[in-house]
């Protein structure tokens, strides 16, 4: 439920010096802006928060992680505390949360990334974008030069909502990208749990090579995700979706049975992780196993309808006929697959 700044019990507060601070805030800051506390009821950090529909908002993982408790502060001054986690992409390094239906309304949908996007404020023109392979689309940006705008909402110039920004740092040089906002459609409501019950279920482990990896990734230099997605999954053996995305890039750099060992790996630590059967399929179709390809389409299919047609598209297209002579029919030919 929201609750006024200036009235509620239900976010730490101490006296008129508190609520002189949200009003502060809510002069200052915009609608959508995180605000994250402590255990004892200090105000932590403040972050952005993107409303995709009413009560629904994506935010900063890594803000909510070392959070107590957090609360939306909209326009008029008002907090929308959360009240639990209904999302989350890890590898996006976004959350969504959910903090009550009556929380204002975010800005319509944008139907795709255009040539100029917006974010904090600033004007970015689209370089490229594309699939990065096992992570899925990413938009690379480029703002002007010494502009780096905080993670947060990305924009078209309507306003519309069009997705995620977020920075990377890649051989010392501060990279930004664009998620677009249909890859969050998936994890959408798919949690509800308390702030501290989602903390407690988190395995750091491994999180900060394999987001340095993504990077790497992202900017195509895939030895350097390589080297980095391996240093993850040496620090947190356990971590299925840096298996994934080591899987992806061996793959790239030409080792195409260490990546097929790598999503094997991948499935052991998460069977339900449905883009690394996916990714598998295309590996063992290219190392000729295609009957193992379409067992693992097959299992696919129970995770991931639309990835499993994919995947069977391509092991149809590969499969390439051999000519032999039928001798039942003298010099006929026989079409043998």
């Amino acid at each position: 439920m929201g609750c006024n700044a200036r009235r509620s019990g239900r976010v730490p507060h101490s006296g008129m010096l508190r609520a002189a601070l949200f009003l502060f805030l809510a002069a200052s800051l915009h609608a959508g802006d995180l605000l994250t506390y402590d255990s004892s009821g200090a105000l932590r950090d403040v972050s952005s928060a993107a409303a995709r529909e009413p009560g629904f908002f994506l935010a900063d993982r890594g803000a909510l992680l070392g959070a107590a408790s957090a609360a939306v502060l909209d326009s008029s001054g008002t907090l929308h505390p959360v009240l639990f986690i209904s999302g989350d992409d890890p590898d996006a390094g976004v959350a969504e949360i959910f903090v009550g239906h009556q929380a204002p309304a975010g800005p319509p949908r944008a139907p795709e990334i255009g040539k100029t996007v917006r974010a904090g404020g600033a004007t970015a023109t689209v370089r490229y974008t594309k699939e990065s392979g096992a992570f899925g689309w990413i938009a690379r940006l480029e703002f002007p030069e010494g502009v780096h705008p905080a993670a947060g909402a990305l924009l078209d110039d309507n306003g519309r909502l069009l997705g995620w920004h977020l920075s990377k740092t890649v051989d010392g040089a501060t990279m930004h990208f664009g998620i677009p906002v249909a890859r969050f459609d998936a994890m959408h409501g798919s949690l509800r749990l308390t702030l501290a019950e989602w903390r407690a279920a988190q395995d750091l482990r491994g999180e900060p090579e394999h987001q340095q990896a993504l990077g790497h990734l992202w900017a195509d230099d895939f030895n350097g995700a390589r080297f980095y997605f391996t240093k993850a999954v040496e620090a947190n053996p356990a971590h299925a979706r840096a298996w994934l995305q080591l899987g992806f890039v061996e793959g790239k750099t030409g080792r195409t049975r260490r990546g097929i060992e790598c999503y094997e790996t991948a499935i052991r630590h998460d069977p339900k992780l449905a883009p690394a059967y996916y990714y598998l399929g295309f590996a063992l179709v290219m190392a000729g196993e295609g009957g193992k390809a379409r067992s693992v389409c097959e299992k696919l299919e129970k995770l991931d309808a639309g990835l499993a047609q994919r995947l069977r598209a391509f092991i149809d297209i590969s499969h390439v006929d051999t000519v032999e002579k039928d001798s039942a029919a003298g010099s006929g030919l026989l079409h043998k697959h």
